[in-house]
């Protein structure tokens, strides 16, 4: 078999390709049996040629019976290409049993050249092997009947082999047997070559599948098999017709045992080479792909960097913006206050300066959403009641072009949220849709119901698949503004990104609004197509905590406050002098510590504060959150408020014991220090 035939082998065999592949060799065997059988009918018997009978005057001759035999064999395998094959090769089976049944009970005379030669019990053994394969031709929806053929095509084949070894090493004690006495030398190729052909009829079937098949073992057999089988055969025939070893038995014995030996061990070698060459391959395609998987996390960490690098260009551009907008304010209206002798002017220089800290408060709140390092107040609240009050506050701004329409149906769903921030949070989109429609008249709708989103529906409110399939409350709101194209709706929520011009808006609306949805649970999600509008939805997973009765909680308001002793724990001096000053002029005696350490040393040796306010993050080894557990275990009794000017998710991970402690958002303004100190000093 050339290397052509063997890169066809490679490649597989299967039920539909296997006729069409061998089709070429099935034909060349058919032609072979059927020319070959002819000539020695015409040349050898009837006209007395005996070359064309015999190879060697002293080897049997093919008797006309077998020539019949094998060429009613190369008929059936040509005859299985027609549109009916089962009358086809079964016709053929049919005649050779005939001939067979004929030779075996009234030979014809084959002395012509005077011989004994006839008809031998292997050739008639092969002859009903090869009948009973064509008979069983096209049963291959019946394994029973299938594999009774497999077996007697392997057996002729088998039978066939034997007398053939026997040519092959002049050893007449096998072709000269009474079980193969007058099968020729022809008759032995000739059923060689039709059992061959008949088991590649259907290479997908049996043991010759195994032979064939595409994958590395039955390639290495391939490879092994003339090592282990013909090497040994040709060494041991070269050895005995070159040099003639005569009727030595034990010297012929030496000569196959030692060709058989230097076959194993070339065999061993070659497939230790075989395995070394595949292990190589192995190792070095492991090579490649690591080397390919280096250069693609190399190119991902690249990209990455490159999109932070841009990212952080955007946020550090928007945060100077307007931050620096923020602080020429205060600064230019703090100078004017210490310049200006007037008294009137001096209140709305303090004014303007308090609102844009404000505002600058308000751009850092929008930031830690957006990276949901916010801290959030959750109580269970009533949507509908949320949104009622949100778009109260939306209508003062919203101009009369614009109707407002409503179909809040969440009922009484009662969802865990911050109120404050939520309303921030409904209030940017509102404004966003708002400005939407610039000056022409347009329409905003705002419906909430309570639904369940299934796994697929969630995947267009969160992308990183943190959401699970469950009961929500979703929050739409529509605008007939000019909407947003593929382009701009996939940047919408990145921080800083806007569409309006210099000066009109920080591009934190959006991004806020993502990042507060995914630190309550939820997501957000955008519909939107030019010209036609924008739809924007939330949704926030449903909660079943009540207050007592089936009520929401009512905050009770803020009574008066009595004098009391507080100590404030922060390492930055500017904050401590400010809020000490804040708290002693609502008349609180107010004591400061620079970091843990201290504060424990003042509480160790003064009497114990009504209230203790410390910071988070500080410097030292003991941090705001280790403070509060070391008071509340030496101070049961003691009053504890945190507060902080941010917060990562790591830290707050940590915080499962002080979860309660009340806490409080940098920056704080003077209002809700009072509030957040007089609920913690009425504590009980």
């Amino acid at each position: 078999m050339d290397s052509a035939d063997r890169g066809d082998f490679d490649q597989g065999v299967n039920a539909g390709a296997s006729v069409v592949r061998f089709r070429g060799f099935l034909r060349l065997a058919a032609g072979l049996l059927i020319a070959g059988s002819a000539m020695v009918l015409v040349f050898g018997w009837l006209l007395g040629i005996e070359t064309f009978v015999r190879v060697r005057a002293d080897y049997p001759a093919m008797v006309p019976e077998t020539a019949l035999v094998l060429m009613l064999g190369g008929i059936g395998l040509a005859l299985t290409k027609i549109p009916a094959p089962r009358v086809s090769a079964r016709s053929a089976g049919l005649l050779i049993v005939v001939v067979t049944a004929s030779a075996l009970v009234a030979p014809v005379n084959s002395e012509m050249f005077g011989k004994p030669d006839g008809f031998s019990i292997a050739t008639s053994i092969c002859s009903l092997l090869g009948a009973l394969a064509l008979l069983l031709w096209d049963t291959n929806d019946r394994a029973g009947l299938r594999n009774l053929r497999i077996m007697a095509e392997s057996a002729g084949l088998l039978l066939a082999s034997v007398c053939a070894i026997g040519y092959l090493l002049n050893a007449e004690a096998l072709f000269a047997h009474s079980l193969f006495t007058r099968m020729s030398l022809l008759t032995t190729i000739g059923f060689l070559l039709f059992f061959v052909a008949l088991l590649l009829r259907d290479p997908h079937q049996g043991w010759i599948q195994v032979l064939l098949a595409p994958e590395s073992g039955s390639r290495l057999l391939r490879r092994l098999l003339p090592f282990m089988v013909f090497i040994p055969l040709l060494f041991f025939a070269f050895v005995e017709h070159s040099v003639g070893l005569g009727r030595d038995d034990e010297f012929r014995v030496a000569i196959l045992t030692f060709s058989i030996s230097v076959s194993v061990a070339m065999s061993a070698i070659f497939f230790t080479y075989l395995t070394n060459q595949s292990e190589r391959r192995a190792q070095h395609a492991r090579m490649v792909l690591l080397d390919s998987e280096r250069a693609r996390q190399a190119a991902e960490l690249a990209l990455s960097r490159s999109q932070r690098i841009e990212a952080m260009g955007k946020l550090v551009g928007g945060v100077a913006h307007d931050f620096n907008n923020s602080l020429t304010v205060i600064v230019g209206n703090l100078e004017l206050l210490a310049e200006d002798p007037d008294p009137e002017a001096r209140e709305s220089y303090v004014k303007d300066a308090i609102t844009a800290s404000s505002q600058a408060a308000h751009l850092t709140r929008q930031l830690l959403a957006y990276g949901r390092k916010s801290r959030l107040e959750a109580l269970p609240n009533s949507i509908d009641d949320l949104c009622e009050t949100t778009l109260a506050m939306f209508r003062r701004i919203c101009p009369s072009n614009i109707d407002i329409h409503t179909d809040l149906n969440a009922g009484r769903v009662v969802v865990l949220l911050d109120s404050a921030n939520f309303q921030q949070a409904l209030l940017n989109v509102l404004i966003n849709a708002r400005d939407a429609m610039e000056e022409e008249p347009g329409e905003i709708f705002v419906s909430t119901r309570a639904t369940y989103l299934a796994a697929p529906t969630l995947s267009g409110y969160s992308d990183d698949g943190r959401l699970n399939p469950g009961n929500y409350v979703k929050l739409a709101v529509r605008d007939t503004g000019h909407g947003m194209d593929r382009a701009t709706m996939e940047q919408a929520t990145e921080p800083f990104f806007t569409t309006k011009e210099v000066g009109e808006g920080t591009g934190l609306g959006l991004s806020a609004v993502a990042g507060f949805c995914r630190q309550s649970g939820g997501g957000l999600r955008l519909e939107s197509e030019p010209g036609v509008g924008t739809t924007v939805m939330m949704a926030f997973p449903q909660s079943s905590r009540l207050a007592a009765g089936g009520r929401l909680p009512h905050v009770e308001e803020d009574g008066p406050v009595s004098a009391s002793r507080i100590l404030i724990v922060d390492d930055e001096p500017g904050i401590t002098r400010v809020m000490a000053r804040q708290l002693q002029l609502d008349g609180h005696v107010v004591r400061v510590a620079q970091d843990a350490e201290q504060a424990l040393s003042i509480l160790e040796v003064e009497p114990l504060p009504d209230l203790i306010i410390t910071d988070l993050m500080m410097p030292g080894p003991i941090q705001g959150n280790r403070l509060s557990e070391i008071i509340h275990d030496r101070y049961p009794g003691a009053k504890v408020l945190l507060m902080s000017g941010y917060e990562s998710e790591r830290r707050r991970n940590k915080l499962a014991e002080t979860q309660a402690i009340a806490f409080l958002q940098k920056p704080i303004d003077r209002a809700t220090l009072r509030v957040a100190v007089g609920r913690a000093l009425a504590e009980k």
